[in-house]
């Protein structure tokens, strides 16, 4: 698998408290978006204001997200968060309280996306619906929530960072990091794909 404009950063959790494990990560996602806002103009950042918009239309049902933006014109790098729940629950409003507080404090605007769940929707249907939700926030983001599309991390917990890493294989272009926790780390196995025994 190749990641070329990407580093994949994929947290275990049997090597460090949860918290160290925790901080380290958020630490290092930081070091690792390139250019981040000034000190000085994080301080005095307005308020981020919670928008959920709907990204993707299937049949009768809405797929939404949440976007945490600012009111001001500045160009600001994203974090998107893809919840967890085995692909067969979960939702957007479950953002890791870590992870809203890390993007909002560093003045980054936020998005988590829904997808649709198993079993009523396969894999592939999950995966079309992220590469459908990259594809607008890179057509929208810019103008109505003033983003850059080159600044894009990904993060996610358990299937959530399955689908992170996911994204670092499936989105064009790629996200510049991807920060998985719990995921699960093989991508091309026949585990997702081969019903157990």
């Amino acid at each position: 698998m190749k990641f070329s404009t990407s580093l994949t950063l994929a947290i275990s959790t049997s090597h460090a408290h949860p918290k160290r494990r925790s901080a380290l990560a958020l630490a290092l996602f930081l070091a690792l978006m390139t250019n981040p806002l000034p000190a000085a103009e994080t301080a005095t950042a307005e308020t981020p204001e919670k928008q959920t918009v709907v990204y993707k239309r299937v049949g009768t049902l809405e797929i939404k997200a949440d976007v945490f933006s600012y009111r001001d014109a500045k160009v600001r790098p994203v974090v998107v968060w893809l919840h967890g729940g085995a692909l067969i629950n979960g939702h957007r409003e479950s953002v890791s309280g870590r992870v809203r507080n890390f993007a909002l404090t560093n003045g980054y605007v936020l998005v988590s996306f829904d997808y649709r769940l198993a079993p009523e929707t396969k894999l592939p249907g999950i995966m079309e619906d992220l590469e459908d939700a990259f594809r607008w926030l890179r057509r929208e983001g810019p103008q109505r929530f003033h983003t850059d599309p080159d600044r894009l991390a990904v993060t996610g917990g358990s299937a959530g960072g399955y689908l992170t890493l996911v994204t670092g294989h499936r989105v064009e272009p790629r996200p510049r990091v991807l920060l998985a926790f719990w995921g699960y780390g093989d991508l091309v196995g026949d585990w997702y794909s081969t019903p157990s025994p």
